[in-house]
């Protein structure tokens, strides 16, 4: 009977403790399923939020135009750290009467350009008239 008692208890034992796994393992299940569910959920609204910056940043590109000037050789006259130095600088040179337009270089500076050109040849003689009567250290940046 002892025996039996004892066999009884263990499988008992061993019918709790193996419920109490079962019952811990489904809800680690639902808790990661709730997990991605939520990130599912967080990713749709990021993409969704980017479709959305990207089609007001194309839109104010149409409307402005392209920041950039055409050509790949532009006489820089100027180079700012600080963008307001570089806008009074622009306004300085259009009422001199250049099409002055701001470059944005990779380096973080915003190059002040009185001429872009697509040769070399065309910039280097706008180099000359920029030196001569703009500012005697201007040059040429190739995008």
């Amino acid at each position: 009977m002892k025996k039996l008692t004892l066999l009884l208890l263990v499988i008992f034992a061993v019918g709790f403790v193996g419920c109490k796994y079962k019952k811990q393992a489904e809800y680690i299940k639902q808790l990661e399923n709730a997990v991605k569910e939520d990130s599912l959920k967080r990713v749709a609204e990021l993409e969704a939020l980017k479709a959305e910056m990207q089609a007001k940043i194309d839109s104010l590109q149409a409307a402005c135009g392209s920041g950039n000037p055409q050509g790949k050789f532009c006489v820089i006259t100027g180079s700012f750290r600080i963008q307001q130095n570089a806008d009074n600088y622009v306004q300085e040179m259009i009422k001199l009467g250049y099409k002055a337009q701001i470059v944005d270089a990779p380096n973080g500076f915003h190059l002040v350009s009185t001429y872009c050109a697509s040769s070399l040849h065309e910039a280097l003689s706008e180099l000359n008239n920029a030196r001569a009567n703009i500012h005697p250290d201007s040059w040429i940046y190739v995008k």
